[in-house]
């Protein structure tokens, strides 16, 4: 698998919010289940799973501390996009613990997998030959990130992705539904052809 660009996260802010917890309450289990993916994902660690985890079952797993409120939510932010990813995000604390809330994670982790679906639709067009998998699928973003990005910088998708994985949970999330997906070279996804995959996405 590719290994994802990341900066080394940073040690927790002083004015950092509240990070003790004891799993997701209720409620954030809930505003999990209604954020909108457009594929059944399997966020469970691949390969091959003989288990299926919903999106707030890995971020319920993860031992990272959570906000349990952050700037996203007090500013009733619904959904992340290129237009306001930075206006409701500091990208130099993205990765920091206890930094982001659960419901953020989540809005991330969906953000960053429709930035992947986007750039699967044209996949064989920019990479003839090349077979999709998710290894192939993260050059693919990285590739867009520096060669497609110049002059859009605050607003380019694939540079989004990367400063958005710098967190943890959000890494973990995306790296095992992109695999569990797509597969990768040693771990194909079984009885799929990467023209089956693309026509998934």
């Amino acid at each position: 698998m590719a290994e994802f660009e990341a900066k080394a996260m940073g040690e927790p802010h002083k004015n950092s919010p509240e990070t003790t917890r004891k799993g997701l309450s209720a409620d954030e289990i809930l505003a999990l289940r209604d954020l909108r993916l457009n594929y059944p994902y399997n966020f469970a660690e691949p390969p091959y799973p003989e288990i299926y985890w919903q999106l707030f079952e890995l971020i319920d797993h993860a031992s990272f501390p959570l906000a349990k409120m952050d700037a996203c939510d007090k500013w009733n932010c619904k959904e992340i996009s290129p237009e306001n990813f930075f206006q409701v995000l500091d990208r130099d604390r993205l990765g920091e613990p206890g930094f982001l809330s659960a419901l953020t994670i989540g809005k991330l982790v969906c953000y960053c997998l429709l930035v992947a679906e986007s750039t699967s639709e044209s996949f064989h067009a920019a990479a003839k030959g090349v077979e999709l998998r998710a290894d192939t699928l993260l050059e693919r973003i990285r590739l867009s990130a520096e060669h497609l990005s110049p002059g859009i910088e605050e607003y380019s998708p694939w540079r989004q992705f990367f400063a958005a994985v710098r967190h943890p949970v959000v890494r973990w999330a995306v790296n095992n539904a992109l695999m569990n997906r797509w597969g990768v070279e040693l771990y194909p996804v079984p009885h799929q052809s990467s023209a089956e995959a693309l026509s998934d996405s």
